[in-house]
């Protein structure tokens, strides 16, 4: 909460007024009746008003425990004087105070004497001290009551002059029996003939003598033998709620903080945590505030080895992480990986078996020496080889060492056989191999299907036998005759039926084929889009009201575009042409129907944040992932609940559809339906949305 205005007031036997920089000036009386001069008592006290609010700017409201103090200068670490009190709000957050009222004697009158200049500070608690507000001359006017007092005591302090009280006349008697001289003591106060009180206290609340003879409300609750300060229910014999300020030496005796719960076979419970705070302001993200916790946590919960280990951890409120820092319980301190140590921490390093370069005082070397490491020093100087099945030899070898492996025995060939179209052969000795038989001139060895044969080549269109046609194809026109074609061009093939002879023929390339001619080869593939990696096709969608060569966004499916796909693909998304961005929560939906009319695939339902953000082309999947889509008829729709200014997709040069611009049903939401009624057919040409789906 904060302080949002404050007006201060002197209260003094003169009536003197008081201002605090612009604030109203206040006069108030001193007491409920008027005092004779001679009588009067000047109090010690300084009428503050003001009003608190929360953080949000509601005003406070209830009881606020609020410390008043004043300093001599405007930044003063420490005050001349303060005091705490439990200040009552109104409806609107107001308060009025009087400064001093929690002593009988008020403000101490040496915290004006000086005469210099002096600033009020207002904390609530649980908050930062408010700005600080400079007191005017008027407030000085307390110096003023020393011009009442003797010495710098009341006149009330002194006897006055008539017939002494009996305690006098007690304390007179008492200095006359020790030979002493008669003198006359204080006069006591005089007593209250009734104690009163505001009936604001509160159940188990301490109470206070504001005045003599006033009871008021203080910050001390007691229950059930338990005293708390700030809090009405104390957990220990004693429990201060908020900041404790202790000026002096602090002799606890010993202190204990216990653990945040109480451990058991599942959960052990660290302690409650010893936090030093440290504030910082940087320019980039203004004040901040950081931690060291010191924290006893549990080890090994539900062990025999059960411990506890002290660890330093540092964050913000509400985050804090180890540091790495922790003490076990037999005070060996163990550090987080890449932390460094102080240069006088270690004075040397020596090197053991296997290393030089030791020892090393201040900088320096270790390495592995020339010889290496020995197999001496290895916990398994050496491994044991096997020797498998067929194999002989292996044992154990040292690192380093070799080992032989050998066939256990040498393999024997019992027979080479001849197979189709070789001769040869035999079960001993060496063994030859040779082509069934030398065919005659003009004949050549031909697998027949079931064995190899010398089969007579005759000639056809010029011949093969010596006199064939350059590039001519051969190819066999029975199961003995190998017959030549005439030179074929580039791209040319064979081409024959069942039953009659082949011919050159040319590959001619349909739609979305390409055939491409290299040495030795024909490549025949599906055409694929301008930078498409994998095969695409040019799909058509429509919407009601296109003009020009755009296609604007409808609200529902009212026409349809129809295309012919010529082959099986498999689909996983597609790709349109922003034209007309619409960047809201508007929805679109993109998708296709087959020829019964049923929807095969769509985006669904899509915000034109995601469908259409910005001009440009636009990708996205569709709802029913990848897609095998039969060659066939297909219709393309685009549908969307926008009924302002809606997305547009740019269009195609007119191009020819078995479907322009049909009815079809409509569809609500943002939504393509399940299913349209495929309209006629009509072919003609018109302006259709181009759009790719891969």
């Amino acid at each position: 909460m904060k302080v949002s205005s404050v007006c201060l007031g002197i209260e003094l036997a003169c009536l003197l007024t008081c201002g605090l920089a612009s604030a109203q000036i206040e006069e108030t009386p001193t007491t409920g009746q008027t005092m004779a001069a001679s009588n009067a008592i000047v109090p010690r006290l300084i009428r503050v008003t003001g009003a608190l609010t929360e953080g949000s700017g509601k005003p406070s409201t209830g009881v606020v425990s609020t410390t008043f103090a004043l300093y001599k200068e405007q930044n003063s670490p420490d005050p001349l004087w303060q005091e705490t009190q439990n200040i009552r709000l109104d409806a609107t957050g107001h308060y009025t105070v009087l400064l001093g009222a929690t002593k009988e004697e008020g403000l101490a009158l040496d915290v004006f004497a000086s005469g210099e200049a002096h600033w009020l500070g207002i904390q609530p608690e649980g908050q930062t001290e408010q700005p600080r507000i400079l007191l005017l001359s008027v407030a000085y006017a307390l110096k003023a009551s020393d011009a009442d007092t003797l010495g710098g005591r009341p006149a009330a302090a002194y006897a006055l002059a008539g017939p002494p009280s009996p305690l006098a006349l007690l304390a007179a008697a008492m200095q006359e029996s020790t030979g002493g001289t008669p003198a006359l003591g204080p006069v006591p106060q005089a007593t209250c003939t009734a104690i009163t009180s505001d009936g604001a206290a509160t159940v188990n609340q301490i109470a206070k003598f504001t005045t003599n003879c006033n009871l008021e409300n203080s910050a001390i609750f007691e229950n059930a033998g338990k005293v708390g300060i700030g809090t009405k229910t104390p957990a220990a014999a004693l429990e201060v709620t908020g900041n404790v300020l202790i000026r002096g030496v602090l002799n606890p005796g010993g202190i204990e903080i216990e653990p945040q719960g109480e451990a058991t076979a599942v959960n052990g419970f660290a302690s409650k945590p010893v936090d030093l705070e440290a504030a910082v302001f940087n320019p980039n993200f203004g004040s901040a505030t950081y931690f060291y916790r010191w924290q006893a946590e549990p080890v090994q919960n539900n062990l025999k080895t059960a411990g506890a280990s002290l660890n330093l951890l540092f964050g913000v409120p509400g985050q804090a992480s180890e540091t790495g820092l922790s003490i076990n319980s037999s005070g060996i301190l163990s550090f987080a990986r890449g932390q460094t140590f102080p240069s006088s921490g270690i004075s040397s390093i020596a090197t053991g078996a296997g290393l030089t370069g030791g020892p090393i005082t201040t900088s320096g070397t270790i390495s592995i020496p020339a010889g290496g490491v020995t197999n001496a020093m290895l916990a398994n100087p050496s491994v044991t080889v096997k020797a498998g099945a067929g194999l002989s030899g292996g044992g154990t070898v040292g690192l380093g060492g070799t080992v032989t492996l050998s066939s256990a025995a040498a393999g024997t060939i019992t027979g080479v056989t001849a197979g189709p179209g070789l001769t040869g052969g035999g079960t001993t000795g060496n063994v030859s191999l040779s082509l069934l038989q030398t065919c005659s001139t003009g004949q050549v060895l031909a697998w027949s299907g079931a064995s190899w044969l010398c089969s007579t080549v005759t000639s056809s269109g010029g011949g093969i036998a010596g006199t064939g046609t350059t590039h001519g194809i051969a190819y066999f026109s029975n199961a003995a005759t190998l017959t030549s074609t005439a030179s074929p061009a580039n791209g040319q093939i064979l081409i024959g039926s069942t039953g009659k002879v082949p011919v050159l023929g040319t590959l001619t390339a349909g739609a979305n084929v390409t055939i491409t001619n290299a040495a030795g080869k024909i490549t025949i593939s599906s055409a694929g889009g301008a930078g498409q990696s994998a095969p695409a096709l040019p799909f058509f969608i429509t919407a009601s009201g296109r003009t020009g060569t755009t296609i604007a966004a409808g609200t529902n499916v009212n026409a349809l575009w129809g295309f012919l796909l010529p082959y099986n693909v498999t689909s996983t998304k597609i790709t349109y042409d922003v034209l007309t961005a619409d960047n809201t929560a508007h929805k679109y939906d993109i998708g296709l129907f087959d020829d019964s009319g049923r929807r095969v695939v769509n985006v669904g339902p899509t915000a034109g944040t995601l469908f259409a953000p910005s001009k440009g082309f636009k990708t996205m999947t569709w709802d029913q992932g990848s897609t095998s889509l039969a060659a066939g008829r297909y219709y393309l729709g685009f549908t969307t609940n926008c009924i302002a200014t809606c997305a547009s997709l740019a269009a195609a040069p007119a191009v020819v559809s078995f479907t322009i611009d049909r009815p079809a049903g409509a569809s609500t939401g943002g939504a393509l339906s399940n299913t349209i009624a495929p309209p006629a057919d009509n072919w003609n040409t018109g302006i259709q949305p181009a759009v790719v789906i891969q």
